[in-house]
């Protein structure tokens, strides 16, 4: 039992000296090769996990949408990247849909080499995953009435049993 107790302990710890903001600053960084760049965010280190709030995404030099909050949860044994209330902007609502609630990421050392993305919205809502050697996401859309609203996604989506895929390399 002492063991087990010194474990959690260890584990706690652990989780609560992660450096949470140099992972998100790292991230920034991976995004900032690929043009993609975040910006005005307020940073809350929480011991547990990092609040982002307030963001403001750019890619070539064009502002694409404002994420309210964003929470970075490591757990070691179960990570959690999550977002809320993401407002597209107005010029590229004809790509994308104009408003999403939630998106979740997770990522579980039972499954490292992929990460599970769940996200609700003006479109419905959708459950996916992203293969990281394959580098292939393929994400199912729920074919509701919310998603014929954008005939733009719905032209890149193909129709299977499970509902509107998407399916992409990175």
């Amino acid at each position: 039992m002492k063991r087990l107790l010194y474990v959690l302990y260890v584990l706690v710890i652990a989780i609560v000296l992660i450096p949470k903001e140099k992972m998100f600053y790292t991230l920034e960084g991976v995004l900032a090769e690929n043009q993609i760049f975040l910006s005005n965010e307020t940073l809350n280190n929480r011991f547990i996990s990092l609040e982002i709030d307030n963001t403001q995404v750019m890619a070539d030099h064009l502002n694409v949408a404002g994420i309210k909050q964003m929470r970075f949860t490591p757990w070691i044994i179960y990570n959690r990247f999550s977002m809320s209330e993401i407002e597209v902007s107005p010029q590229f609502r004809t790509f994308f849909p104009g408003k999403a609630d939630n998106v979740l990421v997770s990522h579980s050392i039972l499954h490292p080499l992929s990460l599970h993305i769940r996200a609700d919205g003006d479109f419905g809502s959708c459950e996916g995953s992203a293969d990281l050697i394959k580098g292939t996401v393929r994400i199912v859309f729920s074919p509701t009435p919310k998603l014929r609203n954008y005939p733009l996604l719905v032209l890149k989506l193909h129709q299977e049993k499970e509902g509107m895929v998407y399916e992409s390399n990175f």
